[in-house]
């Protein structure tokens, strides 16, 4: 579904001495889960660098739908294809207990000059519309059970190494089934069969039992 395999972080991209000057030049931000951190329409003119936690991407419809576009963890930038004039493309929203760093376009810009990151940035944002389109083919091709698996796996993948309980997916049945556009008993039975795999274990918590199983779950 999401395809979040196929994004390297922008942390991986530029190294890691690089990503912590970047943090150096923002100003500290911190999110509660559920908070919206960024809201789709609104004016871009800064970017969020996540220094730690998951978040989500949601698109709306204009009948107040909201679709689930990704999930993005640490190392990643957010909100930065607004530019300094632009639009906000999609709201975000914070899944853990988040820390970014904020960062004026202007002075972003500035350090991806500075340190000669040009190629680094392009590439970044290349494999963003990548992923756009690859989400596109999977909304209008993937089977339900193969979506549902590569959300709760790649959610789970990304959660902080610090996290209470990194295999449980803070998701419930209602909003697995908004995110992907599915009926709530569509959703229902395919968690079924995950359990019955073994790649979910017992219980009315999504908690990741087997990453293996279900990664072979969305492969098939």
């Amino acid at each position: 579904m999401i395809g979040l395999g196929s994004l390297q972080t922008f942390q991986n991209l530029i190294g890691p001495a690089a990503w912590q000057l970047l943090l150096a030049e923002g100003t500290l931000r911190s999110y509660r889960p559920g908070q919206t951190i960024l809201r789709q329409g609104d004016p871009g003119g800064f970017l969020l660098a996540l220094e730690y936690g998951r978040v989500k991407l949601l698109a709306s419809a204009e009948d107040g739908a909201q679709l689930l576009l990704t999930i993005r963890g640490a190392g990643q930038l957010l909100g930065e294809l607004a530019g300094g004039e632009g639009r906000r493309t999609a709201t975000v929203e914070a899944l853990d207990r988040c820390t970014a760093r904020y960062l004026p376009t202007v002075r972003f810009e500035r350090f991806i000059a500075k340190n000669g990151l040009a190629a680094e940035f392009h590439q970044y944002v290349v494999g963003k519309f990548d992923q756009s389109v690859s989400r596109q083919v999977d909304l209008a091709h993937r089977s339900a059970l193969r979506r549902i698996a590569r959300l709760l796996h790649d959610t789970a993948v990304l959660a902080p190494s610090t996290a209470p309980n990194p295999m449980r997916v803070p998701f419930t049945q209602e909003e697995l089934a908004s995110a992907l556009g599915l009926a709530r008993s569509t959703v229902a039975d395919q968690l079924t069969v995950l359990r019955t795999s073994g790649a979910l274990g017992p219980g009315p918590q999504l908690i990741v039992a087997d990453l293996g199983l279900l990664a072979e779950a969305f492969r098939v």
